[in-house]
């Protein structure tokens, strides 16, 4: 939630700093067309930098989506990945091992490491893709709620 004040405030601050060279014919268009950009570069931005386990999607009840709901997601989609990749994804991530230790514990080098987790990291975005877009919809609702 606070994140996506953050948005809706950075946006309004641009706004603010823009107005001065030009005039905006549908205010609203452009502000909700300007918060929707920029959720999806926040949300692009924290998927190149966060690991799944340390950016946590954590959604309020009361909008519908329950933790367990989004666990078990989660649980579904690992289970697709392919063994070796899904053994190194749960090293790393869920038991927080370096690359360095869990390719010294399997026996593999640390850039077999880093392939297995990228391909891992490929197919559940694939695979939540629907967790994203409901994050993104949960965003824009916030947001008319603060604009309006």
């Amino acid at each position: 939630m606070d994140q996506a004040q953050d948005i809706v405030q950075d946006v309004f601050v641009k706004l603010l700093l823009k107005n001065k060279g030009f005039h905006i014919l549908n205010v609203k268009s452009y502000v909700w067309k300007s918060v929707k950009n920029s959720s999806l570069k926040h949300i692009a931005r924290v998927k190149k930098t966060e690991s799944l386990e340390s950016g946590k999607i954590v959604l309020v009840e009361e909008h519908g989506v329950k933790n367990e709901e989004l666990n078990s997601k989660l649980r579904k989609a690992m289970d697709k990945l392919p063994p070796k990749c899904k053994v190194v994804f749960e090293m790393c991530v869920v038991d927080g091992h370096k690359y360095n230790s869990a390719a010294d514990s399997l026996g593999i080098s640390e850039n077999t490491v880093k392939t297995q987790m990228k391909k891992a990291y490929k197919i559940l975005r694939h695979n939540l893709t629907d967790v994203y877009l409901l994050l993104i919809y949960f965003m824009s609702f916030t947001a008319s709620i603060l604009l309006f």
